[in-house]
């Protein structure tokens, strides 16, 4: 007899572990030279150029989304 809980609970995997597969290519996808020079002009945030507030907000975003599917992983 098949358990629809156990059957959930893989397609839930599943679906984390491809979403894990597709973050560095999201992640590479974010830091590509056309869609970085958007924001390479002389805007400025808290001091900071916002092509540098940009690289490091798509790197911090990354790091907190990789480690909050790793924990769920880790979980299951």
């Amino acid at each position: 007899m098949n358990n629809p809980d156990l059957a959930t609970n893989a397609a839930h995997e599943r679906k984390l572990r491809d979403g894990a597969i597709l973050l560095p290519v999201f992640g590479a996808f974010l830091l590509v030279s056309p869609l970085i020079t958007v924001f390479s002009g002389i805007t400025t945030v808290f001091g900071l150029p916002l092509i540098f507030v940009y690289v490091f907000g798509v790197w911090l975003g990354l790091v907190l989304i990789a480690r909050a599917m790793a924990r769920r992983l880790d979980k299951g």
